[in-house]
C-alpha cells in the first residue's frame, strides 16, 4: 500500500541545509511533516512538496543536494506543471491521497485537472483535501465516491494545513484499510 502526500513549502525554514527537505521546513509545516511520519507508521509514504523555486521536490530529498542541482529558480508556472503531472502519475497507484495546498495552488493544480484526477483515482482509495472553502466548493465529489472512495475534506482557515479532526479521521482509515 502507498500513500501520496502534496503540499507546499514553508517560508521558515531551518539554518542547515544538509537536513531532508521534510525537516528544513519549518514553521506550520510540522503538521504536514507529522501527518507523513503518522501515516508511514502504516503505509508507504511518499512527500511531494511544491516549491516555486525548486519545483515538486521529494521530502526525504537534502536541500543541500536540491540547491546544488539547480542553476535558477522554477518558478509558479512550471511547478504547477510539474504538480499536475506527478498528481495524475500517483493516483492510479495511491490507496491514500492527501492534498494539502493553499487555494491558489489548488485550482491551478486539483482543479484544472479534476475529471482526469477522478479518472486515474485508485478505486476504494482514501482521499483527504485541505483547501480553502471556496476551492473545496468548485470540486463535484460524487464521481470520486462512485468509485468507493473515500473522501475527507478540511476547510482551511488561515494557514492550518489539516485539523486535527480530519487527521485523526485519516489516520483512523487508513488503520483500518492497513490492517484489512
Amino acid at each position: 500500500m502507498e500513500a501520496h502526500i502534496f503540499a507546499e513549502g514553508s517560508s521558515t525554514t531551518a539554518d542547515d541545509n544538509n537536513l531532508p527537505i521534510k525537516e528544513y521546513y519549518q514553521g506550520l509545516f510540522g503538521m504536514v511533516s507529522g501527518l507523513n511520519d503518522e501515516l508511514e507508521e502504516y503505509i508507504d509514504t511518499e512527500l511531494h512538496i511544491l516549491s516555486e523555486e525548486y519545483g515538486v521536490i521529494n521530502g526525504y530529498e537534502c536541500m543541500s543536494d536540491i540547491q546544488e542541482s539547480q542553476n535558477e529558480p522554477v518558478g509558479d508556472d512550471k511547478t504547477v506543471s510539474i504538480a499536475k503531472h506527478e498528481l495524475l502519475r500517483v493516483a492510479e497507484n495511491a490507496d491514500v491521497m492527501v492534498i494539502l495546498l493553499s487555494a491558489d495552488i489548488f485550482r491551478s493544480t486539483v482543479t484544472e485537472i479534476w475529471d482526469e484526477l477522478v479518472a486515474a483515482a485508485r478505486p476504494n482509495s482514501i482521499w483527504c483535501f485541505g483547501a480553502a472553502r471556496s476551492a473545496l466548493n468548485e470540486l463535484n465529489f460524487e464521481n470520486l465516491e462512485a468509485k468507493d472512495c473515500s473522501v475527507l475534506t478540511y476547510q482551511r482557515v488561515g494557514v492550518a494545513r489539516i485539523g486535527s479532526d480530519t487527521r485523526d479521521e485519516l489516520l483512523e482509515r487508513v488503520k483500518q484499510k492497513a490492517g484489512q
